[in-house]
């Protein structure tokens, strides 16, 4: 009778771990594209100064507001914890294709941005041949938190 509970534990431990295991972020396919780590370093003043000439178009409007340091905005996010590649978008994702609706390309790399407090998902295009990003996108929350859908 006593194996009967470890038996029981080791079962739900298992399952607990699969559970996990199934919420972690998809990878990558073969990770993150051209130019998006350098551009997403750069969102969060982590990159040379000169780094703000990368965003062109759509993306560089988008992009002002988090290159220019304001202590308000800072303060309020915390310092940043940790960034990572969560995968590319995907138009049949619906968070994703709410994003790359108003985008002019559907290939973009996604990437969870974590401060002390408040997260962040970074869609980010491939850099072009000469080196630009052309499109840009970021939300509040985490990727895919149904949240983002309100």
């Amino acid at each position: 009778m006593k194996k009967l509970p470890v038996l029981l534990s080791a079962f739900f431990t298992a399952s607990l771990l699969s559970t996990s295991v199934a919420a972690d972020p998809p990878a990558a396919a073969s990770g993150p594209r051209l130019g998006t780590v350098e551009a997403m370093r750069c969102l969060v003043r982590q990159g040379p100064a000169a780094c703000k000439t990368m965003f062109q178009g759509g993306a560089r409007k988008a992009a002002m507001p988090w290159m220019f340091e304001n202590p308000d905005r800072d303060f309020k996010r915390g310092p940043l914890v940790s960034s990572s590649c969560w995968g590319r978008a995907s138009d049949s994702n619906r968070f994703d294709a709410r994003i790359l609706i108003d985008q002019p390309t559907k290939e973009m790399d996604i990437f969870d941005v974590k401060f002390a407090h408040v997260e962040y998902t970074f869609y980010i295009a491939p850099a072009d041949a000469d080196g630009k990003i052309r499109a840009l996108a970021m939300t509040l929350y985490a990727p895919h938190d149904p949240l983002q859908l309100e």
